[in-house]
């Protein structure tokens, strides 16, 4: 029954609330009316209305209705303005494609109280990095929070917490370009002495301020950030982006990603 209403766009929703309210439609139906609001469908719409009315619903009733399918069309933004893909690699005619560091670098510009970067691996973060280096001396409250893969690799006998004081020393040194440092995190599973306990810490994603996300198959290494065929996606949908913060977070609560001092 509601299908003629569904049809209708916000705006004309809008207008047919208005009239059936206090207008030219609050006394009863009006074709003439009904055409200038919905055009062709103005006979689908009388058959709406009138079968609501049919039920017991008033003229009133029926703009609060459409009303509230306006509002709820508000509430609700279309997914063009909810996600975006970034695809990195060769051009193709006809299909988009991004620098994933450029679009890394304009997420990064737009923040102002937290940056958490997750990935595999890191090569070349003097260059990468820069950028959020200087925008957390310029923005003391940016807190930036890196969750990183700290791996064992082979033949290594060395104890874990030699080979994490290693990798923090190295990350300073090598890739991390400012005074102010960040947070370091990794997944202790990956220092396991047993190849069938051992994990990786493989998800890559970068968080702006709990409401802008970049998924990515891109590792922040120069290759993956400019030349790899990489594919990703920007969500700007907050419930979406809120419990991806939050699954990082609670593995740190839990004690499930363990802290690497970079001092």
């Amino acid at each position: 029954m509601l299908d003629a209403l569904h049809q209708l766009s916000t705006r004309s929703l809008r207008t047919l609330a208005a009239a059936l309210r206090d207008g030219s439609l609050s006394s009863g139906m009006n074709m003439s009316a009904l055409q200038q609001i919905s055009g062709s469908k103005a006979f689908a719409l009388e058959k709406c209305i009138v079968g609501l009315q049919q039920i017991g619903m008033t003229p009133a009733q029926i703009s609060l209705l459409g009303d509230a399918i306006a509002d709820a069309r508000d509430a609700s933004p279309q997914p063009s303005s909810l996600f975006d893909l970034v695809l990195s690699g060769p051009d193709v005619p006809g299909i988009p494609t991004a620098d994933t560091a450029a679009v890394m670098q304009a997420l990064i510009e737009e923040a102002s109280s937290q940056v958490l970067l997750v990935g595999y691996a890191v090569h070349n973060g003097q260059r990468l990095f820069k950028r959020l280096a200087a925008r957390m001396e310029g923005l003391p409250s940016l807190h930036v929070v890196f969750c990183l893969d700290i791996p064992r690799k082979k033949n290594d006998t060395s104890l874990s917490n030699e080979i994490v004081r290693r990798f923090g020393q190295e990350f300073k040194a090598k890739h991390w370009p400012g005074t102010k440092l960040p947070e370091l995190l990794y997944d202790p599973r990956s220092l396991s002495d047993s190849w069938d306990r051992r994990s990786s810490l493989h998800a890559k994603c970068v968080v702006v301020d709990r409401r802008i996300a970049l998924i990515t198959s891109a590792n922040f290494t120069e290759a993956a950030q400019q030349r790899n065929i990489e594919a990703g996606v920007i969500v700007r949908y907050p419930l979406f982006v809120e419990r991806l913060v939050g699954y990082f977070e609670a593995l740190k609560a839990s004690g499930q990603l363990s802290y690497c001092s970079l001092q």
